[in-house]
């Protein structure tokens, strides 16, 4: 598989793409995006992530019906221009900014919009962490308040993420931890957060000020369509470090159990049984939806 960038349908190896240095994205991180993965070959719920990319897009007052390019069709070009499925499996990321413009806060002169679809391999996670699990840190980086910038909002300035991340570095961990302004576990840098107690699901509630994630949801619904009790709740920080299990979500990391918080184990410091059970029913779904014989999504457009 060859790393490959789509800029409003323009096809090109990753080096050699380019955008406007005066795109809003660019220049004020004025731009939403998402990010998909294939199993099999085959892109995972890319209609949940086209819609949400469409919701981002609404709630910042970008036009969407400007987009010169069909999203959807963009992502499976640029697959098929990529190699994807017979050289392994792709990470997508798909950008929608603002498009081009002057320097200034003034947008009505701006666009049409600039659609980016970024392919390439898919960071591959060492069978070892899904065994033993990763080690997180909480860090001093707080997550952005929800009335400075609404968490539905899958907005591409990341800076708050980025700063958590090298926090999490520098103290040995794979995956900072925010906590919201009044100390409440909010969710990872590039992930959301789940903690096992007494046979319960728990993970943050919305209202703490985190992103929906997809991957998320798709385990709220299966855990509780396997008869596991899920909570969505207020927990204080340190929940986590009295957790029987915990584990984290996203698209590129599906499932993944935590073994350790700043440095302390998490109980037998190995994923338990519950952590087990989620992943097992996760695979099973992308196995489900992306195998080779099931139909393809419709695109949205």
């Amino acid at each position: 598989m060859i790393e490959v960038v789509g800029v409003n349908g323009a096809l090109s190896e990753a080096h050699e793409a380019r955008i406007s240095p005066l795109d809003r994205g660019f220049l004020y991180g004025d731009s939403v995006y998402e990010t998909v993965r294939t199993y099999g070959g085959r892109p995972f719920l890319l209609d949940r992530h086209l819609d949400r990319l469409q919701r981002s897009a609404e709630a910042i007052g970008l036009d969407t019906a400007r987009v010169p390019v069909d999203p959807g069709r963009a992502v499976r070009e640029a697959l098929d221009r990529a190699g994807a499925g017979a050289g392994g499996e792709a990470a997508i990321r798909i950008i929608l900014s603002r498009g081009t413009g002057g320097i200034g806060y003034d947008d009505a002169d701006c666009g049409p919009p600039t659609l980016v679809v970024h392919v390439r391999p898919c960071p591959l996670i060492p069978d070892s962490w899904r065994r033993e699990g990763v080690d997180v840190a909480i860090v001093d980086v707080r997550r952005n308040a929800a009335e400075a910038l609404d968490p539905a909002i899958k907005s591409s300035n990341l800076l708050n993420n980025l700063l958590a991340w090298r926090a999490a570095r520098r103290l040995g961990a794979y995956e900072p931890i925010l906590l919201d302004a009044a100390g409440a576990i909010a969710e990872g840098a590039s992930s959301n957060i789940f903690i096992v107690q007494e046979g319960r699901l728990l993970t943050p509630a919305l209202s703490v000020g985190i992103l929906r994630g997809i991957t998320r949801d798709v385990v709220i619904d299966r855990a509780r369509s396997d008869g596991i009790p899920v909570e969505e709740s207020v927990l204080e920080a340190g929940r986590l470090a009295r957790a029987d299990e915990a584990f984290l979500t996203s698209t590129l990391k599906g499932v993944l159990p935590i073994r350790r918080v700043d440095g302390w184990p998490i109980r037998e410091g190995r994923p338990g049984p519950l952590t087990r059970r989620i992943a097992a029913l996760y695979d099973a779904l992308t196995q489900d939806e992306t195998k080779a014989a099931s139909a393809p999504e419709a695109s949205r457009r």
